[in-house]
């Protein structure tokens, strides 16, 4: 029996392949625990993004229905104390939707410069109300303060 336990012959013997059944179970394991955990980073990143894309076009969404305080012209937003006063939420909610933004898309440096933009049209007001040097705004959001 010794001729069949060597060389091509020892293919044919089950206890060679039982060895090896446990080898390769231990990998595809392993292969199908790196794609399960690979699939739940997409899907959470994905999920983040949609969360961003939201806030933005929430953002959006008020700017077109407040065309003058998109703008940011302190004098047009300045000449009514009812205007400026729904002006200090518009940018509140501003700040917030660029919060969402930057958490989700944190090394993303076209959101920086779109937030960056949006943040000079209003930096007489966040200069006015000392919003950069308060702690009610993340870091990353005050970092892009002009």
């Amino acid at each position: 029996m010794t001729c069949f336990k060597t060389g091509l012959s020892a293919l044919l013997d089950l206890s060679f392949w039982s060895g090896w059944a446990n080898i390769v179970m231990a990998v595809v394991a392993v292969l199908a625990l790196l794609f399960a955990k690979k699939q739940l980073e997409s899907a959470s990143k994905d999920s983040k993004r949609a969360t961003a894309y939201a806030a933005y076009a929430d953002y959006l969404k008020l700017c077109i229905e407040n065309e003058s305080f998109a703008r940011g012209v302190e004098s047009e937003i300045t000449r009514n104390e009812d205007d400026y006063s729904k002006y200090r939420w518009f940018i509140a909610n501003m700040l917030f939707a660029f919060e969402q933004v930057l958490e989700a898309c944190k090394d993303d440096s076209t959101w920086q410069e779109t937030i960056k933009h949006q943040l000079k049209r209003h930096k007489w007001h966040l200069d006015k109300s000392g919003s950069a040097a308060r702690p009610e705004w993340s870091n990353a959001l005050k970092a892009l303060f002009p």
